[in-house]
């Protein structure tokens, strides 16, 4: 293309009819430009319309872009409609800025002429379609002016020529067409600006109304407390303030984002349950915004699809009408997103930045909103864990068994829980703010070295302590103490903690007691020994005075052991006093029994010297195998006996019963053995005599006819066979005691009941006598009643009766024997008394035990049964024997036996 420069204005010549024409034409360029409106479109459209018809063929007005790359047609005019049709049609809507003579004039701000166009660069500028249509364009001679205002380029003004006229663009023209271009510049300028300040009018209205909007946002939003609420208000105002049709806001919760409000939807329970929860790691636009803490702008709905197609089929099934563009704004504290905020608009959009700016400006106070919640939710749940720990551990404390206190480093008492009370009797307010009034005399020196220990940071760990009540009586604690450093500074506490372990003491020193009581009760077995020793277990520890009672067979209670503290307590010298009435009862009922204060009821063995009524006591029975030998008493004036104490002295004299038992039955184990030893030795000397004499009668008489064959004077042979007689006699007699003990001791005592007078029997039985009577010179005198008709065992009642007379004549001496019947209406009596030898009074008791004997085997013969046999045969038949002796006067044994029993 070929182009030349015009000069000055000077060297322009018009003639005065052109110049009026041209000055009317600026005249009214300057008319049209001020009535018309001050948009730019129609600025332009006005400005090719005067210039056409008077200075051109075809006129084109370009804007520069903002960014100064492209030149915008905004307005053409052609002088016929078949040119303008045509020229519209090919004219392109923007041509590059810096290309072609566009370029050139943009660069100088200089108007260029362009006397002939290039048909290369009129296809370049012309969409290929449209190349066809070049070949009828008319006009290939232009001129290119700059729009310029402020020493500013606007655009171009492109003025095409009638290729008719062959002159070239006059000077005068040129100056027409560049006051032209400048005024139409002023006008562009000015409604740019006329633009701008209404564009920013309404910028500032927008922004003032956005403001108002934040404002209420953040006044509602300072006035809320929960999240549920905060979402609720942002929710709900800020669709409204950002003019969205649809919100919703999701907060960070556990690796998911939970839904906590949405509005504007058709159906929210659908939404609800498609986007309630939003796994972190799924694709969505919200889930993008809270990972990457930065907002995902959607402007259309060919951009969500594109970018999250999931989503966008998703929201198709929740959404009858889903928004063309939306928003997902992270909300942010501090870098870190707690939730994210989504505004959906009805169409689609460009996010200018100052909308852009208010909508993360809306979640920044939605975030900090969110996270005030939080916190205040947190506190709240903090301050309530606070406050349920507080009452939990007030709780614990009131509730613990433990006694609990709080006291200074000087001792003075700060906290005191019910247990306290339980256990020292002293309420809280008797001891708040006063020194701790538990510890004893003698004991305040280790009290406070204790505080010194635990201010040191040594704390105790269980120590038996001694301490007091209320009422004074002492008692035994496992103490704690713990170091407490108050959070706010103040001054140091001991926090204690006590359990009473009185009762568990008394329980250890009870089991060691009884420990060592069996250990002592097992070293002896000896009666007298065990007696003395059950007495002195107690003594001083448990009691101050310990007395043994036993029972003897008659049911009679004696003392027979006593253990006291001091020497100034004395015993009693074995007589029943009024007190043995209270250890009778025991011993009759089998009960224990326990006082306070000593009554008269107690034994004097075990009463204190001037006790009066000050003192305790106690009585408990000695049991052993379902028997009670006896009692065990207990007295103290140190303080009163209670259940625990009853406990251990019912244990103490189970025990002690126990080896009273085995002290006896060790005592008759050895009597056994001794009887056992003194039975074979007489066994044998009582069954060898019989047969001594036998064989000594034999021998006598096969000696006697060895020597005189004619045989044995027959006076001699009756003496020798009588005295055969009495000792096969006595031989069977003692195999048939040997027998009867066999058969009592095995419990086969048969008796056979017959209709009896025992006078007839009493009759035979002495008759059976008379020889024994001749030979030894006793004389039997019989005192017998009428008739003693009875039901007995005639062979049993006879074996008693021999067994009687043959002692009296035994032991008699040969003085008279006396045997008297008496009758009553049911009984009958039968007495054998003899004035021979007589029998000790010790012996009395046990005469009637088998293998007993009151004199010696020495002097007289027999196992020592007969008695014991006859003793068990009368008792068999209902009825009793007795005896009564005086040493060196005689004896009377008495039976009495039932007329109905056999």
């Amino acid at each position: 293309m070929s182009a030349s420069r015009y000069g000055d204005a000077r060297h322009f010549g018009a003639h005065a009819p052109e110049v009026e024409e041209r000055l009317a034409l600026l005249a009214e360029a300057s008319r049209v430009l001020a009535d018309a409106s001050l948009e730019p479109p129609a600025v332009m459209d006005r400005l090719c319309a005067l210039v056409v018809p008077l200075l051109g063929a075809a006129c084109t007005l370009r804007l520069l872009s903002e960014d100064g790359l492209w030149l915008r047609t905004v307005a053409s005019a052609a002088s016929t409609p078949e040119a303008r049709l045509l020229f519209q049609t090919l004219s392109p809507p923007a041509v590059r800025a810096d290309e072609g003579p566009s370029h050139e004039v943009l660069r100088t701000g200089e108007a260029l002429w362009v006397p002939d166009s290039d048909p290369k660069e009129l296809r370049r500028l012309v969409p290929p379609q449209q190349h066809g249509l070049l070949a009828d364009f008319p006009f290939t001679r232009l001129m290119v002016l700059p729009l310029r205002a402020r020493g500013r380029s606007l655009g171009t003004l492109t003025v095409w020529k009638d290729p008719a006229a062959a002159q070239p663009v006059e000077a005068g023209e040129q100056l027409l067409l560049q006051e032209l271009a400048d005024r139409a510049a002023l006008a562009l300028d000015i409604a740019r600006l006329y633009a701008a300040e209404k564009q920013a009018r309404q910028a500032a209205e927008v922004a003032a109304g956005r403001l108002a909007r934040l404002q209420r946002v953040t006044a509602e939003l300072s006035q809320v407390l929960s999240a549920e609420r905060v979402a609720e208000v942002i929710v709900e105002q800020g669709v409204e303030a950002v003019g969205a049709a649809r919100g919703a806001l999701w907060r960070l919760e556990a690796g998911n984002a939970r839904l906590l409000r949405c509005t504007g939807y058709e159906d929210p329970r659908s939404f609800m349950e498609a986007f309630g929860v939003l796994p972190l790691e799924g694709r969505t636009p919200m889930t993008e915004a809270l990972l990457e803490a930065r907002p995902v702008w959607l402007e259309s709905p060919e951009e969500l699809s594109d970018r999250y197609p999931e989503v966008d089929e998703q929201r198709h099934r929740v959404v009858r009408k889903p928004a063309p563009a939306s928003v997902c704004l992270p909300l942010l504290v501090e870098g870190r997103a707690l939730g994210v905020l989504l505004f959906a608009f009805s169409e689609a959009r460009v996010f200018d930045p100052d909308e852009r700016a208010f909508l993360e400006l809306l979640a920044h106070h939605g975030g900090q909103a969110v996270a005030r919640a939080r916190l205040l939710e947190q506190e709240q749940r903090s301050r309530a864990e606070l406050a349920e720990a507080n009452e939990r551990l007030a709780a614990i404390i009131q509730a613990s068994p433990a006694s609990i206190l709080l006291v200074d480093m000087d001792g003075t008492v700060r906290m005191w829980n019910p247990a306290a009370e339980r256990i020292f009797g002293w309420k809280a307010e008797e001891v708040l703010g006063t020194v701790l009034p538990v510890v004893p005399e003698g004991k305040h020196e280790e009290f406070r070295r204790n505080l010194e220990k635990a201010g040191r940071g040594e704390s105790l760990g269980g120590a038996v302590m001694h301490r007091k009540r209320k009422d004074g009586t002492p008692l035994q604690v496992a103490l704690w103490t713990a170091l407490v450093q108050p959070a706010a500074g103040g001054p140091e506490q001991v926090l204690s903690m006590a359990v009473d372990v009185t009762e568990r003491q008394r329980s250890e020193a009870a089991q060691r007691f009884l420990a060592e009581a069996g250990g002592v009760l097992a070293t002896s077995l000896e009666q007298e020994e065990t007696l003395e020793r059950v007495a002195q277990l107690a003594v001083p520890s448990y009691a101050e005075c310990c007395g043994l009672f036993l029972a003897d067979e008659d049911g009679a209670v004696k003392c027979v052991a006593a253990a006291h503290a001091s020497a100034e307590y004395h015993a009693m010298d074995g007589q029943p006093s009024p007190g043995l009435l209270v250890v009778a009862r025991v011993v009759a009922s089998g009960e224990a029994e326990l006082r306070t204060g000593l009554s008269e009821d107690a034994p004097e063995c075990v009463r204190p010297p001037d006790a009066g009524g000050c003192c305790a006591w106690l009585c408990v029975p000695l049991q052993v195998r379902g028997q009670t030998l006896g009692a065990l008493s207990f007295v103290t004036s140190r303080r009163d006996y209670d259940a625990q104490d009853l406990a251990l002295a019912q244990e103490l004299a189970r025990r002690a019963a126990l080896a009273i038992d085995n002290a006896r039955l060790y005592r008759e184990a050895r009597q056994a053995i001794r009887l056992r030893e003194e039975f074979l030795s007489i066994a044998s000397h009582e069954l060898k005599t019989p047969i001594s004499a036998l064989q000594l009668q034999v021998h006598s008489l096969l000696t006697s006819l060895k020597r005189s064959p004619s045989g044995v004077t027959p006076e001699r042979l009756e003496r020798a066979l009588g005295v055969v007689d009495r000792q096969v006699k006595r031989q069977t007699r003692l195999i048939h005691e040997l027998l009867d003990v066999s058969r009592i001791s095995a419990g086969r005592l048969e008796l056979s009941p017959e209709p009896l007078d025992l006078v007839m029997l009493v009759r035979e039985v002495v008759e059976r006598f008379e020889p024994e009577l001749e030979r030894t010179g006793t004389r039997l005198e019989l005192q017998l009643a009428p008739e003693a008709a009875g039901l007995w065992d005639k062979l049993r009642i006879d074996q008693v009766l021999t067994n009687l007379v043959s002692n009296a004549m035994k032991y008699g001496r040969g003085n008279p024997v006396l045997v008297v019947m008496t009758t009553g209406e049911a009984t009958v009596r039968l007495e054998v008394r003899d004035g021979g030898i007589g029998i000790g009074e010790e012996h009395l008791s046990r005469l009637f035990h088998r293998f007993e004997r009151a004199v010696s085997e020495r002097n007289y013969g027999g196992f020592g049964l007969g008695l014991w046999i006859s003793r068990q045969i009368v008792e068999a038949m209902g009825g009793h024997i007795t005896v009564r002796s005086e040493l060196g006067v005689g004896s009377t044994f008495s039976v009495e036996l039932p007329r109905t029993r056999g």
